[in-house]
């Protein structure tokens, strides 16, 4: 048999693993992740949500389902923040991990944020599942310290108000990144008469 054909093979055979292994982990995250699909944040995203967002060297930033780590990294350079990052799907976690070996800072766990009590982060990044969202916001409200920034990817929190929301200048990546400040995003007028200055 030609060379050729076998490097096919092994090409064709590794590419179906691959498919196989990705797919396996999906499935087997799917009770915890309600179908929510590990895809990397596009750098214009991270790119737009670190211009508007600054930190302080020594902030913590917590990335509730972090993938493999993008936004940990590029906050970490551009910063110099400790980075905490969750993920239960075991190809973005094992990414994750080798991605930023040798990058003092960033700690990633494999292990289902919502176990996690998360009261340090000075800010917290997300991009979920819209069915998680208003599960979410109750967990935030019940941890987070004042001051606390709260950054979620497409999909708003209910029941909070944002300070800001962010498009970044990108045709395929242009959706809604929206920025909270806690606990201003729980407390605001409902009403013009709550908006008028006390008599």
């Amino acid at each position: 048999m030609p060379s050729w054909i076998i490097i096919a093979f092994i090409i064709i055979g590794s590419l179906v693993a691959l498919k196989l292994l990705f797919a396996f982990s999906l499935v087997s995250v799917f009770p915890i992740t309600q179908g929510a699909m590990f895809h990397p944040s596009a750098r214009v995203r991270v790119r737009t949500f670190l211009d508007h967002v600054p930190m302080e060297a020594g902030d913590l930033l917590v990335d509730i389902g972090c993938g493999d780590g993008r936004v940990l990294r590029e906050a970490k350079r551009r910063y110099g923040i400790r980075a905490l990052g969750f993920e239960v799907n075991p190809v973005a976690y094992t990414l994750a991990r080798l991605r930023t070996l040798g990058m003092e800072g960033i700690d990633i766990r494999w292990r289902n944020f919502w176990y996690v009590n998360i009261r340090d982060a000075d800010v917290v990044f997300c991009y979920l599942f819209p069915d998680v969202m208003g599960r979410l916001a109750g967990k935030l409200e019940a941890e987070l310290r004042p001051g606390t920034r709260v950054i979620s990817c497409n999909f708003p929190l209910p029941g909070w108000r944002h300070s800001e929301v962010l498009y970044p200048e990108s045709s395929l990546h242009g959706d809604p990144i929206y920025c909270y400040h806690f606990p201003q995003a729980l407390h605001y007028p409902d009403t013009l008469e709550d908006r008028s200055s006390p008599q």
